[in-house]
């Protein structure tokens, strides 16, 4: 997280230096949109975001869920000055911190502001990561090994319990819902992987 590391006297210093605002967001309401200019980077303090992209046709894709108090969001976007191409939103009541992006990247080289720095590069490897193990999993090529992949990334002791519907799984797959279905009923009927309710369990042959 960007403030790893850091007292609460450290903490409070930041916020001070780097002049960032916290802002509360009612249910529904869009925190940023696709085309909007990136100033800021966002912290989730409390609540819930999601994060989506509308296609030329119309099709609503979810990209990201933040619900981890402190998850960061945006920072790239605003580190490069560019429009975002995703939309966020609040999914709940949600307190986000807005922290200037020139003020970040002020903080490599500053030997007062060294623990966010680090903590930055960090964040930025660990989320180029994360981005390539998505992009296995929307280059596989078929819809099966998209689903054994996502369930692998986010197996733990051979289970995923899913904490999201499986329209919004449909979504971040990027297929449609009936399709995801079918496909699940015929991985357990093949032995694949077993579903209790939101429980899947991965078979330890494909583990």
């Amino acid at each position: 997280m960007l403030f790893s590391g850091l007292s609460p006297e450290e903490f409070q210093d930041f916020i001070l230096w780097s002049k960032a605002m916290t802002q509360v967001y009612g249910p529904g309401q869009a925190i940023f949109q696709e085309g909007q200019e990136a100033l800021d980077i966002y912290v989730l303090l409390r609540g819930r975001v999601e994060v989506d992209q509308l296609s030329p046709s119309g099709r609503r894709t979810v990209v990201a869920h933040f619900s981890q108090e402190h998850s960061i969001f945006g920072e790239v976007y605003a580190l490069l000055a560019i429009p975002f191409d995703y939309s966020a939103w609040a999914k709940e009541e949600s307190v986000i911190l807005k922290i200037p992006a020139q003020a970040v990247l002020r903080t490599l080289g500053n030997k007062s502001q060294e623990k966010i720095a680090k903590n930055l590069v960090w964040l930025l490897a660990s989320k180029a990561y994360t981005l390539n193990q998505k992009l296995m999993v929307q280059t596989a090529p078929s819809l099966r090994e998209k689903i054994l992949m996502d369930l692998a990334q986010r197996q733990k002791d051979g289970q995923v319990v899913l904490d999201f519907s499986r329209e919004k799984w449909a979504e971040i797959l990027a297929v449609p819902r009936p399709s995801l279905s079918r496909e699940l009923s015929k991985m357990q009927e093949d032995g694949l992987i077993s579903i209790d309710r939101r429980t899947i369990s991965l078979l330890n042959e494909i583990l």
